[in-house]
C-alpha cells in the first residue's frame, strides 16, 4: 500500500465572495493560514480581486488591480508527484497611469523635419562657398560664391527630402472626407495632382541636367541609399513615405487578450489588432498571449528603430556629404569641420525621429509588456535539492519559482513570468523595457552630449561660417532635447508616485 505524498500542495477552489486579503498583514485575511490544509503559497507582485479561479496545469489565476508584495516558492515534486503542480496565486501587475501629452502631428512633424533639412543643406553649402568679402581688396560681392552652387543638384536634394511631407499632405489634407461630388473635391483633385506632376517633371529635369554636367560616376552617388533601402526593405515602399503614425493613444480602444481568445475569435484576427500602426497593450494572463504580444512588440520596435536610421542618414548623406561629391575639384575648404558636421547632422537626425516615433506612452506599452512578460536566470552549479517543477508554456510563473526548462534549472525573476526560460529574444526585451525610463534616458544622455558638444565647439568657434553653422543646429537640438526632458520628469514623477 503506498504510502501518504508528502510536499504536495491542492489547488482549492475559492468562492466568488470572498473579500480581498489584506496586504498589510492583519488579522482579517479570508484565505487559510499558511500550513494549513488546502492553503496557498503568497505571489509575488500581485494583485487580486474577488474573483479568483482556478487556471490551468493547478495555477491559480485572477483577475483586478492591486499592489505587489513578495511570493515564495514552497516544496518539490517528487518523482511520482511531477504530474501535480505547486500552488500558486497568480495577479495582474498594476499599471501606472501615463497623462496624455501634447505630440506634434505627422504634418507638423514631416514639415519640421522637411525644414531641418533644408537648413542642413544651406549651412554645408556655407561651410563649402564661404568667402571674405569684408576685406579691402576682396573679389567677392557676397557672402557666398553663389555661382558655384549647382542649383539642378539642390533641385534635386530638395525634391529627395520633400517627398515624406508632400504625400502627409496628399494623405491627411487632400483626402480628407468630402463629398466627391462637389465642385470643391474637384478642385481639389485637379490641384493636387498638377503639384505632383509639376514636382516629378522638375525633378526628371533637374537629374537630366545632373547627369549631363557630371559624369556617371558622380551620378551614381545619388543612388547609393536606394541600395541601403531595398535592403532593409526589400520592395516594401511604405517606409520609404514615412507610413508610421505617432498619435495620442488617448482614443485607443483595447480589447482584452483573454477576450480574444476566450470568445472564439481567430488567431489572424488577433494578429491584425496587434499589427496596427500604434501598439497597444493588452492586460492578460495568458502565457501565449503574453509572448506573441512582445514578439509583435518587438518587430514594431525593430521596424521603428530601422526606419529612425535609414531616414537620419539619408538626411546627412544627401544634405551633408552630396554636396561634398560635387564640390569642384578646385575648391578648398576644412575637411575636418564638414565632415564633423555631418557627424552632428545625423545624430540630431536620429534624435529628432527617435523622439517622434518613441513618444512616452509608446515605451510605456513595451514597459507594461515587460511586467506580465518576466525573465529567468539560468542557476549553475549542482541543484540537486533545490525545489523545482517542470516548465509549463501554459502557466504564468511567480517570483523565485524554480523550474526545470530543457536548457537547464532556471529561476523567475519578475514578478509575473510568461517568457521561455533561457530565450534570449524575450531576455533582452525584459532588459531594455523593464525600467521604464532607461530608453528615454539613454537618449536624454546621447541629447545631453550632442547639446554640449556643440556648445563647446560655438565657444570655441572663430569664423563665422562655424559660428552660424553650431547656432543654428543648436537651435534645432534645443527644441529635441526640452522634449526629452520634458517626457523624462514626467515619467519619473508618474513612476515615482506611483
Amino acid at each position: 500500500m503506498p504510502g501518504p505524498r508528502r510536499n504536495v500542495f491542492r489547488t482549492q477552489s475559492i468562492p466568488s465572495s470572498l473579500p480581498k486579503q489584506r496586504l498589510d498583514g492583519g488579522p482579517q485575511s479570508s484565505l487559510p493560514a499558511a500550513g494549513g490544509p488546502g492553503s496557498f503559497s503568497s505571489a509575488s507582485s500581485a494583485c487580486y480581486g474577488p474573483g479568483g479561479t482556478a487556471g490551468q496545469s493547478g495555477i491559480l489565476t485572477a483577475s483586478g488591480e492591486g499592489s505587489y508584495f513578495s511570493a515564495q516558492s514552497v516544496g518539490h515534486l517528487d518523482e511520482s508527484d511531477r504530474g501535480i503542480h505547486l500552488t500558486t496565486l497568480i495577479m495582474q501587475p498594476r499599471h501606472a497611469h501615463i497623462p496624455d501629452v501634447g505630440l506634434d502631428s505627422n504634418l507638423l512633424f514631416e514639415l519640421v523635419a522637411f525644414i531641418h533639412s533644408v537648413m542642413v543643406l544651406c549651412l554645408q553649402y556655407i561651410n563649402l562657398y564661404k568667402t571674405v568679402w569684408w576685406l579691402p581688396h576682396s573679389n567677392a560681392n557676397y557672402a557666398l560664391n553663389f555661382y558655384l552652387i549647382d542649383i539642378n543638384l539642390c533641385g534635386i536634394l530638395v525634391i529627395i527630402m520633400s517627398r515624406r511631407v508632400i504625400f502627409c499632405f496628399y494623405k491627411e489634407i487632400c483626402c480628407s472626407k468630402t463629398n466627391h461630388n462637389g465642385c470643391l473635391y474637384w478642385v481639389i483633385y485637379l490641384i493636387k495632382h498638377l503639384i505632383i506632376a509639376a514636382i516629378l517633371v522638375t525633378f526628371v529635369y533637374c537629374t537630366y541636367q545632373v547627369v549631363l554636367k557630371h559624369s556617371l560616376k558622380y551620378s551614381l552617388f545619388l543612388c547609393y541609399p536606394l541600395v541601403t533601402y531595398f535592403i532593409l526593405f526589400r520592395l516594401n515602399m511604405k517606409p520609404l513615405f514615412g507610413s508610421l503614425t505617432a498619435q495620442s493613444w488617448s482614443n485607443t480602444q483595447n480589447k482584452s487578450i483573454s477576450d480574444l481568445y476566450l470568445d472564439g475569435t481567430p488567431r489572424h484576427q488577433f494578429r491584425e489588432h496587434m499589427s496596427r500602426e500604434v501598439p497597444t497593450h493588452i492586460c492578460t494572463m495568458s502565457p501565449e498571449a503574453i509572448r506573441e504580444e512582445a514578439e509583435m512588440l518587438k518587430t514594431d520596435f525593430n521596424g521603428r528603430v530601422t526606419q529612425i536610421l535609414f531616414n537620419s542618414m539619408l538626411c546627412a548623406y544627401y544634405m551633408g556629404c552630396v554636396p561634398l561629391c560635387f564640390a569642384q575639384n578646385t575648391l578648398y575648404y576644412d575637411s575636418w569641420w564638414v565632415g564633423q558636421y555631418v557627424g552632428l547632422v545625423w545624430v540630431g537626425t536620429f534624435i529628432l525621429f527617435t523622439v517622434h516615433y518613441m513618444p512616452v506612452k509608446y515605451l510605456d506599452v513595451f514597459h507594461r509588456c515587460s511586467m506580465h512578460l518576466g525573465h529567468w536566470v539560468k542557476v549553475e552549479g549542482r541543484s540537486a535539492h533545490v525545489p523545482y517543477t517542470a516548465w509549463s508554456e501554459l502557466q504564468v510563473w511567480p517570483q523565485e519559482a524554480f523550474v526545470k526548462h530543457v536548457k537547464g534549472l532556471f529561476k523567475a525573476v519578475g514578478y509575473n513570468n510568461a517568457a521561455e526560460p533561457g530565450n534570449g529574444s524575450h531576455s533582452r526585451f525584459y532588459f531594455m523595457f523593464q525600467q521604464p525610463l532607461r530608453v528615454t534616458n539613454l537618449v536624454l544622455g546621447v541629447a545631453a552630449a550632442l547639446v554640449l558638444y556643440q556648445f563647446l565647439l560655438l565657444f570655441q568657434a572663430s569664423q563665422w561660417n562655424h559660428i552660424l553653422t553650431q547656432a543654428f543646429l543648436l537651435f534645432s537640438n534645443y527644441y529635441v532635447f526640452f522634449k526629452l526632458a520634458r517626457d523624462r520628469f514626467l515619467l519619473g514623477k508618474v513612476y515615482k508616485d506611483g
